[in-house]
């Protein structure tokens, strides 16, 4: 991997010999330096988190979405809280409270993998409410992905960088997924700390980091092949490898596995996630580029006169892997070969796989954010780029809150 230029006006990185937050180091024994950028981080996250929750909160006051009935229940009338339980939360929740079933003619629970509802099932033997138990797991992961994200560009690139990275994670207009009952905050941290420690040649540590996230949702496993081509590289290297290299590139595999071997023992079927994938939500191989270039087409041509929710979407939907694909070339040429193909194949499953939903699988293109810390636009323009993407932010989180949200 090539080095990372600074430019002249980047900020400078820690002072030599003072402590540092990427060196793993306590928050009281940072530098006050690094101590004032961790606290504007948190204070970034807060903020946003801050502004989704009252846009929501005025989202189902004024436009009135059908409330889930279960979430009701536990939470009583307040739709504040009530609206962030949508969706997949329920399938979450299905499966933290009665564990899973499979129906290989419908939608089942076991499309939905298991670290999220051991985590819920195991807070809400403290709080005595699943749904809480959720939302607390669920921001607590969103946080600490924000942090695991900061860390590892400030260790690639610069501070200023990871600034930058965390605040295009903030404002990315389907972000507001990470503070809901889905996998997509839990998922980002552990494959962000995978790549973390790939990059500081802790193989064993991103393997584990990978497996866990093979374990949360099935792109985890995608880490695999990227973990292989690392350790491929410092072979053609004559770097010194051990066995445990080679076993840390298969965990990623190895988690999707064990969740297959648990299938297979519960209801006879270890590819049943993908069954309830495909008959419940035909979540298959579906997109040509044929079909994608007649899309973008349709949307240019009406692209000025986006008039709904739907429209928006369906512009957004075209558009974004356009952007992710752009930013996955600078990954390749920024961050390396590892991060590189698993943006690359992290890009491609969602395109080609749930193109419905494309906007939130590309989530998972942790390198991504990255890399916009590094490459993105600076100064004013950055700054309109950032609040451009924040209006869309609060418009697509209206849309889901209030049933008009589509894919």
């Amino acid at each position: 991997m090539s080095p990372i230029r600074r430019s002249p006006t980047e900020e400078a990185g820690p002072i030599q010999g003072a402590p540092d937050v990427v060196s793993g180091s306590p928050m009281w024994c940072l530098s006050p330096r690094d101590r004032r950028a961790l606290i504007g981080v948190v204070g970034a996250f807060l903020l946003t988190r801050f502004l989704l929750y009252v846009t929501g909160a005025l989202a189902t006051r004024m436009l009135r979405p059908y409330p889930g009935a279960q979430a009701e229940g536990f939470l009583g009338r307040n739709p504040s809280l009530v609206a962030w339980v949508r969706w997949d939360a329920a399938w979450y929740l299905s499966i933290a409270e009665h564990g899973y079933s499979f129906d290989p003619l419908g939608p089942s629970n076991v499309a939905f993998f298991p670290l999220l509802p051991l985590l819920i099932k195991g807070v809400a033997a403290l709080t005595g409410n699943a749904i809480i138990a959720g939302l607390l797991v669920a921001n607590l992961a969103a946080l600490g992905a924000v942090l695991a994200l900061w860390r590892w560009v400030r260790a690639e690139a610069s501070p200023a960088a990871a600034d930058r990275a965390v605040l295009w994670l903030l404002v990315y207009p389907f972000s507001f997924y990470l503070h809901s009952i889905y996998a997509e905050s839990l998922f980002f941290l552990l494959a962000t700390l995978a790549l973390d420690a790939s990059a500081r040649g802790r193989r064993m540590a991103a393997g584990l980091w990978g497996g866990l996230a093979a374990t949360t949702r099935p792109m985890g496993v995608l880490l695999s092949p990227a973990l292989a081509w690392g350790l491929w590289r410092d072979w053609r290297a004559d770097r010194r490898l051990r066995p445990r290299d080679l076993i840390a590139v298969f965990l990623p595999a190895a988690g999707l596995g064990a969740y297959a071997a648990y299938l297979w023992v519960a209801v006879g079927d270890p590819l049943a996630f993908r069954t309830a994938h495909v008959v419940g939500w035909h979540v298959q191989f579906q997109w040509t580029m044929a079909t994608y270039w007649s899309e973008m087409y349709q949307i240019a041509t009406r692209l000025v006169r986006i008039h709904n929710y739907t429209l928006l979407l369906d512009a957004m939907r075209v558009l974004l892997p356009m952007i992710f694909i752009a930013l996955t070339v600078q990954v390749f040429r920024r961050l390396g070969g590892v991060p590189g193909i698993y943006a690359t194949l992290a890009v491609a499953v969602g395109v080609f796989f749930a193109p419905e939903s494309v906007g939130r699988e590309l989530l998972a293109v942790t390198p991504a954010f990255a890399v916009l810390g590094l490459t993105g636009p600076r100064g004013a323009l950055g700054e309109a780029l950032r609040l451009c993407s924040m209006g869309l932010l609060l418009l697509v989180l209206v849309a889901f809150f209030t049933d008009r949200f589509i894919g």
